[in-house]
Parts: C-alpha cells; sequence; structure tokens
C-alpha cells in the first residue's frame, strides 16, 4: 500500500474508533434528571394569583415558628427559577388526566379521593425540572408549601404529588407541614411501593427523581420476602437521598441484620437492585 494511503487509514481508523468510544460512553452514562410535581385539584377554573401565593407561602404562612417562615428568601426566588413551571389544567380540555383509572394502581385512590377527582375542574400544575445537577435541595421545601398555598387560596382539597404517586387530602398535607418545619427529608418526598404478580411480586421506590436519582426495583420476590426486603429498600433510600453521586452498591441495615444492594445498569426510570443478606462469621 501507499505509505500516505497507509497513514491516511491509519488516521482514519484512529479518529472513527474515538468516535465509537465516546459514543458508547456518552450512552453508557445516564443523562441527570431530576423532577418533582404536584398537581393540586381546585373546584372551579381560576388560578390563584402568583402575588397571592408568595404572600401566603412567604409573609403569611401558618406554620411559621417563632416568628419565623419555613418559606425564606432563599426558597422565595425559586418564583423566578426557568426551571419551575406552574400552570393550570383545565377537565374540559384534558379529561384524561382526571381519570383515576389512569392513576398508577400505588396511587391508593380512597373513595374520598375519587369523590374529589370526579368533582374537580381544573388542577394547578406545580413543577420543578433540572437536568444539571442540583447545589441544593430548596425545591423540595417549596413545592409542598407551593401545593398548600395553592389549595388554600383556590378551595382545592386534593393534592396529588405525581413524583411520589401519592394522593394527600389537603388535611393531611397541612398535618405534614405543621409537623416538620424542614420538609427536604426523603420521609416527606419518598416511598416504597409492593406490585404484586401471581403468588410474589417486585418492589419499586418512588420519589428518588426528585433529587436526581433513578427509582430503585427489586424482583421478582416471593411474598414472604416482601416485609424484608421493603425495610431494606427504604433504607437505601434514606441513604441515596443525602448522597449525589449513585453507588455501585450500598450496604445497609435491617431487622438486626446487614445487607448489601447491587445495584445494575438503569433501564429507562430504574435500576435494578440484587439485594443479598451480608454473612457475618
Amino acid at each position: 500500500m501507499n505509505p500516505a494511503l497507509f497513514l491516511i487509514a491509519f488516521v482514519l481508523g484512529i479518529v472513527v474508533g474515538y468516535q465509537v468510544v465516546l459514543l458508547v460512553t456518552r450512552r453508557g452514562k445516564p443523562k441527570y434528571f431530576a423532577s418533582a410535581e404536584y398537581w393540586v385539584f381546585l373546584p372551579g377554573e381560576v388560578m390563584p394569583t402568583q402575588d397571592a401565593v408568595m404572600t401566603r407561602m412567604v409573609a403569611q404562612n401558618p406554620y411559621a415558628r417563632r416568628g419565623t417562615s419555613p418559606v425564606g428568601a432563599a426558597e422565595g426566588l425559586l418564583f423566578s427559577d426557568v426551571r419551575l413551571h406552574i400552570a393550570l389544567v383545565l377537565r374540559n380540555k384534558n379529561a384524561s388526566a382526571f381519570r383515576p383509572d389512569l392513576f398508577d394502581a400505588n396511587s391508593e385512590a380512597s373513595a374520598e379521593v375519587l369523590e374529589l377527582l370526579n368533582d374537580a375542574k381544573s388542577f394547578v400544575r406545580l413543577r420543578y425540572v433540572s437536568e444539571d445537577p442540583l447545589g441544593d435541595r430548596r425545591h423540595l421545601q417549596f413545592l409542598p408549601h407551593a401545593a398548600d398555598a395553592v389549595a388554600e387560596l383556590g378551595d382545592g382539597r386534593l393534592i396529588y404529588d405525581k413524583s411520589a404517586e401519592r394522593f394527600y387530602l389537603r388535611e393531611e398535607l397541612q398535618e405534614l407541614l405543621r409537623e416538620r418545619f424542614d420538609v427536604t427529608g426523603a420521609e416527606a418526598h419518598t416511598r416504597v411501593v409492593w406490585n404484586r404478580e401471581g403468588d410474589g411480586g417486585w418492589i419499586e421506590t418512588r420519589g428518588l427523581v426528585k433529587v436526581g436519582h433513578r427509582e430503585l426495583r427489586a424482583g421478582p420476590l416471593d411474598h414472604d420476602q416482601r416485609v424484608v426486603v421493603t425495610n431494606v429498600m427504604e433504607e437505601a433510600m434514606r441513604h441515596l437521598w443525602e448522597v449525589r453521586t449513585f453507588p455501585s452498591d450500598l450496604e445497609v441495615g435491617a431487622f438486626d441484620d446487614r445487607f448489601k444492594l447491587f445495584f445494575g445498569q438503569a433501564r429507562d426510570r430504574f435500576v435494578p437492585v440484587q439485594v443479598a443478606r451480608v454473612k457475618t462469621a
């Protein structure tokens, strides 16, 4: 082969190889995505004004303690954050969003929830989305208080935490905010659900996406493994809530024992998990 042609072919080979490696690397690394979203169902079709919501949340917050509001200036700045989206969704234009049969089965809609869904004419969607790693957790404090303020001003009695797939009656959300001045912890935003299939099922988390993590999925499992693995997953979720980088494995304690979780390759919104008891000498 002509030396010049050989050199050109060699260089092209390096370039193509580098591009393939780069492409594989990019595909293999999950893109960061954090999302927290609440729907506040209203009996009317008018959304409270932003000024009224802001006043209720900051200056007149009913959950203040010793003169200090749980929503301060730092959280208030989120009103002007481009990652915050607030919109009114009308039933007559988006009827499917009000259908209980289209919600996740684990949302556990009670008879009262179904009645409130049936009566609602609209809902206010409060959504905070970031494709860049979050520098703080202000959105976790902001959104529940914003949902409560919208419900109060719009006479709404039902709130849906879409990220955690959980309904709140307004009095239930009020109780949560009264009990927790700081509402950024995992307990207020996450949960573990059991999906039954035949004689067993699988366990999944809900809410980790609020801090930029994929949700966890363990299974298939026998029914008699449900309690132990649920507890293990809850402990793992609390740990992951506090870290920015998703680990390759994790060891947690449950029922006076130690368990190790091995995380597989992310698939869509879930990371598959294998749970093993740690043998002690």
